[in-house]
């Protein structure tokens, strides 16, 4: 299974995946485990890369196939009977850690981010970028980055004429995240809904409170 390229991009090309995220002040906490609920568009559970707090919702049908960069990271599939599994739909959550780019003291902007990714000395040189699109997700500053692939040089790839579609979300003191969606042409119709409910349903947990000291019994004075 490829993990996208433009996921990669971000996360070895920019920076190293963060170490820790800064928790959002307000978000509300999620545990640990999976959980499902009911929307319009089917049953969802929440998936977490837990060593950034970071959370969103996914298809209950999809498979969460482990973690990547250093475990700031998953990946979910669809599986598809009879399809092989490089060709299935795929959505990859990352936290990234840009504070080593900074210049004279100043974070990248989301612009300068995607503007490293698609130009032509980039990673994206054989690529056609389909959409940009600012907005704000869940509140934070966002952009969604459409991309068609094509055959590298060599004609090995897999991913010929795939669809990725990455959201990139700006975080504090140089953390940023990227949720992304890697389907065929075919399947984006279908799916990207489906990616930007993803996309809308992040959000930070809190780092969970250290535990209470435990107060040692009180002895009986009448005891020896």
């Amino acid at each position: 299974m490829k993990v996208l390229l433009l996921t990669i991009f971000f996360c070895v090309t920019l920076g190293n995946a963060a170490a820790q995220a800064a928790p959002a002040g307000n978000a509300p906490a999620v545990s640990r485990h999976t959980r499902s609920k009911k929307s319009s568009s089917g049953v969802l559970r929440t998936e977490c890369v837990e060593a950034a707090g970071l959370c969103v919702n996914v298809p209950a049908t999809w498979q969460r196939l482990g973690n990547i960069f250093d475990d700031l990271g998953f990946v979910v599939v669809e599986p598809r009977p009879g399809v092989e599994s490089a060709e299935w739909p795929q959505i990859t959550v990352a936290a990234i850690d840009v504070s080593s780019k900074k210049a004279n003291g100043v974070t990248p902007s989301l612009d300068s981010l995607i503007e490293m990714a698609v130009t032509p000395d980039g990673s994206y040189a054989v690529s056609e970028t389909q959409r940009r699109t600012r907005l704000l997700l869940n509140g934070a500053n966002a952009e969604i980055l459409r991309v068609k692939l094509h055959d590298d040089a060599s004609g090995q790839d897999a991913l010929k004429d795939a669809i990725e579609e990455v959201a990139l979300i700006e975080g504090d003191d140089g953390i940023f995240y990227s949720l992304a969606l890697r389907c065929s042409p075919q399947d984006l119709a279908r799916l990207d809904p489906v990616f930007l409910k993803v996309a809308n349903s992040w959000r930070l947990k809190p780092p969970a409170a250290p535990p209470e000291p435990q107060s040692e019994p009180a002895q009986d004075p009448d005891k020896k």
